[in-house]
């Protein structure tokens, strides 16, 4: 049952990845794909994390576990990102020739 989890969870975390970068199609049209992908990779991390950092911040616990937390919103961020980087890089959008990527 476990293993049925964590692949439902990672199943989630790939859709929402995915809702992320459509939005940020249209949210960052001028943007590089892989900025518009990093943007919607990075929203999902936090938005993940939003309530563990709360609960850690409420309960006043150490700075240690606020860290471990931190790293878990990166490697979020790090899962989510090349499957944001897919649905952005479907619809070319014009790239803006005053941004360096």
């Amino acid at each position: 049952m476990a293993i049925i989890s964590g692949v439902l969870t990672l199943a989630f975390l790939a859709g929402l990845a995915m809702l992320f970068g459509f939005i940020a199609n249209f949210a960052f049209k001028r943007s590089s794909p892989a900025r518009r992908a990093g943007y919607a990779a990075a929203a999902l991390g936090v938005l993940l994390t939003i309530p563990a950092f709360a609960a850690l911040i409420g309960t006043g616990a150490g700075l240690l576990p606020i860290i471990a937390v931190g790293v878990g919103t990166l490697l979020f961020a790090a899962l989510a990102f090349p499957l944001a980087l897919v649905v952005t890089k479907r619809r070319p959008a014009d790239p803006d020739h005053n941004v360096f990527d």
